[in-house]
């Protein structure tokens, strides 16, 4: 083995303990399991609106408490009432349209251009809508999402349980 041989296995390595630190202090900050939908790409953000249109189509059942999942912590309420300075900065790449309709809203949200139809419904009354953004830090200040696979959309009932 070279010269260069030995350069590219060193830089091979280094790469690997890079890749090892990183990905050690992102443990636990996966949203994996949580039942949502991503896309590839970012776009500027955009912030929900409660007068648009949407085709409302039946939302499924209701699940497990918003609380009791792994990616709770990570969910910050964007419908209904004031949304916060951080779901603001959650809210980048994603434009959230909720529509009141009679005995409860319709969702649309849109995330980099593309429909989440996982979340685009109608959902009964007393339903509250979170984002989803486990590393806020690569959202740049609000203007672009540089990694949008940790992010995502919930909706509530309003016992808490997710509908989807």
């Amino acid at each position: 083995m070279g010269p260069r041989g030995l350069t590219v296995l060193s830089m091979a390595g280094i790469a690997g303990l890079f890749l090892g630190v990183i990905g050690w202090t992102q443990r636990g900050n996966s949203v994996a399991a949580a039942p949502l939908v991503t896309s590839p790409s970012a776009s500027p953000a955009a912030t929900p609106s409660a007068a648009a249109s949407g085709s409302g189509s039946p939302s499924a059942a209701a699940g497990p408490q918003l609380s009791s999942m792994p990616y709770a912590s990570y969910a910050y309420q964007v419908w209904p009432g004031p949304v916060s300075a951080t779901a603001k900065i959650a809210l980048t790449g994603f434009t959230i349209t909720v529509t009141r309709r009679p005995g409860g809203i319709t969702v649309k949200a849109v995330q980099d251009g593309q429909l989440m139809t996982s979340v685009s419904h109608f959902y009964p009354g007393g339903a509250k809508v979170y984002v989803l953004d486990s590393d806020l830090s690569d959202d740049a200040g609000g203007n672009v999402d540089y990694n949008d696979s940790d992010d995502g959309v919930a909706v509530t009932n309003a016992q808490g349980q997710v509908l989807g």
